[in-house]
């Protein structure tokens, strides 16, 4: 080889050399630039959270004072929007957690049976109405329990039965659910249609965030087209595999795997409780005849109003710090009952302080409680929690409901009550008692007497209550806690602005049990809420007229 032409293969080589190290500076340039992206997402979403909190409680808040009936609407309105921002909220942070390797599955042993039942009862119901069966093929005896995210396979169950039901105007959808011969513990589930198909040239950005396979589906259903892209993450995240195919005018088949293991008798735990739990310390007390004292602890002068107005109620004794640095000093001067503390702060975080308050409680002998305020909803949080001595969290925007539940249990001799008196009074105990009359009738004419002639605003309600028991209808059979509330929360204000006590309870049951995520029994309640809803039509109709 001439000495020309080893130089001109040296460039080369050369060449191609710099040309890969371009590529893979590239790569890793746009690797960055996509974990900044996620973590950006997930940051901004969760920091979002925060002013949510000062929006929905100080609504909240707004509507247990005393209102003219228009600005009682306003303020049920700017309330209700927020609700709907705060789960559009929860989905992108759904998706960006994902985007940026931050979400955490619970594996814990369920029922596998029981789970498919549940969202095929629910779902027969849902097809019911459109005219089209739903049914179960289960060619399996399953196990009585096996290790695997229940909530997170519900999720994506319901997202495929919901749009297999969505697009199919007759025929069937069936959910079907078989093992591999060869390897037991892998199971496929398959959900098929005999819907409208999906056309060859939308297939490949179905899984796509943030698209659908038609715009007009965005328009005529109002998704954000996250729905498939959140499922396969979460079925990969699992370690399973999805696909599907699809035919115009012929249906769709959507189907994913997982290896779910039985649990071994040593490796099941109870589950743990993400409001409330006690580590076992007894909360000591000078004097049971004193009030109970309580430290708010929060960067953020809107959340600490919100709580300390929630606070005003009772009789209990609330001090505020604006971070750990001032609340580990108060804590040195007095002893607190309870402490509501926020987890990101400046100066001094939420879980270093609670550090140290711990650290002096065990030298003095004596330990209150330590709640966690966070938007932060991870098993992560939870577990720093946990290893900081906090008693339990709560999520932000803050639920006095929840609230009131870890009052009841830390602080039970001081019986403390946070809630309005309609709904303490209301709606924890649905079974077992009579409801109120349809219609308070009073409530009505003291409408009529504030604004007049109440005709118009009584027939729109008229005109929108079927299409709220409508939504709230699919939102149960979808198994949607989040548009449960939300409709519920609504349909709640409406109904007692115009006297119609009783179903504004059983809404506000509904609500709960979403909150709850009781969604095994809510079905009843919406065929009460559904027969409730007739005679308050059928008795507003009447004085109508």
């Amino acid at each position: 080889m001439t000495q020309d032409r080893e130089q001109e293969l040296t460039a080369r080589i050369r060449a191609l050399e710099l040309q890969v190290q371009d590529l893979e500076g590239r790569a890793r340039r746009a690797d960055s630039d996509n974990q900044a992206k996620s973590d950006f997402l997930a940051m901004i979403s969760h920091e979002i959270r925060t002013p949510m909190n000062g929006v929905i409680g100080l609504s909240e808040l707004l509507l247990e004072t005393e209102l003219a009936p228009r600005q009682q609407q306003f303020s049920k309105l700017i309330l209700s929007s927020a609700r709907s921002l705060l789960t559009l909220i929860n989905s992108l942070l759904d998706f960006s957690k994902i985007e940026a390797d931050k979400m955490h599955l619970e594996i814990r042993p369920f029922d596998l049976q029981a789970l498919l039942e549940e969202v095929i009862t629910l779902y027969g119901l849902s097809g019911k109405r459109k005219g089209i069966t739903v049914a179960l093929d289960l060619e399996f005896t399953p196990e009585p329990k096996y290790l695997g995210d229940e909530f997170r396979i519900r999720q994506v169950l319901v997202n495929l039965l919901g749009n297999a039901i969505k697009f199919t105007d007759q025929g069937k959808v069936v959910l079907s659910v078989v093992t591999d011969p060869s390897a037991l513990e892998w199971i496929r589930f398959t959900v098929t249609d005999t819907g409208v198909g999906i056309a060859p040239d939308k297939q490949d950005r179905l899984f796509d965030p943030f698209s659908q396979a038609d715009s007009s589906v965005t328009r005529r259903y109002r998704g954000t087209g996250l729905g498939l892209t959140i499922s396969r993450k979460l079925i990969e995240l699992m370690g399973g595999t999805m696909g599907f195919s699809s035919e115009p005018g012929k249906g769709s088949s959507f189907w994913f795997t997982l290896h779910l293991a039985q649990p071994d008798s040593a490796e099941i735990q109870q589950p743990t409780t993400a409001a409330i739990a006690t580590d076992g310390q007894e909360t000591a007390v000078e004097d049971k005849t004193r009030p109970a004292r309580i430290l708010i602890v929060d960067d953020d002068e809107t959340n600490r109003m919100v709580l300390e107005e929630i606070f005003r109620k009772t009789e209990a004794e609330v001090s505020c710090a604006e971070n750990g640095k001032q609340a580990v000093e108060l804590c040195e001067q007095q002893f607190f009952d309870l402490i509501l503390m926020d987890c990101r702060m400046p100066v001094m975080d939420g879980f270093t302080a609670a550090g140290h308050i711990r650290e002096q409680q065990r030298l003095r002998g004596r330990a209150g409680s330590i709640i966690a305020l966070t938007a932060d909803g991870t098993r992560a949080a939870e577990k720093k929690c946990s290893e900081v001595g906090m008693d339990g969290y709560l999520l932000k925007p803050l639920d006095t409901l929840e609230l009131q539940k870890v009052l009841n249990t830390i602080l039970p001799d001081y019986k403390l009550n946070i809630l309005p008196k309609r709904s303490s009074e209301g709606a924890r105990e649905a079974e077992g008692r009579e409801l109120q009359s349809a219609v308070d009738l009073d409530v009505l004419q003291e409408l009529c007497q504030n604004i007049g002639d109440i005709k118009p605003v009584v027939t729109i309600f008229l005109r929108l209550l079927p299409r709220r028991l409508q939504e709230l209808e699919q939102a149960v059979a979808e198994l949607d806690s989040e548009k449960i509330q939300s409709i519920a929360h609504t349909l709640k204000g409406s109904c007692s602005q115009f006297g119609a006590v009783g179903l504004a309870e059983l809404c506000a049951e509904a609500e709960h049990m979403a909150k709850e995520n009781n969604l095994n029994v809510i079905r009843q309640q919406f065929d009460r809420i559904s027969r409730t809803a007739e005679e308050v039509a059928a008795i507003l109709t009447e004085q109508l007229d």
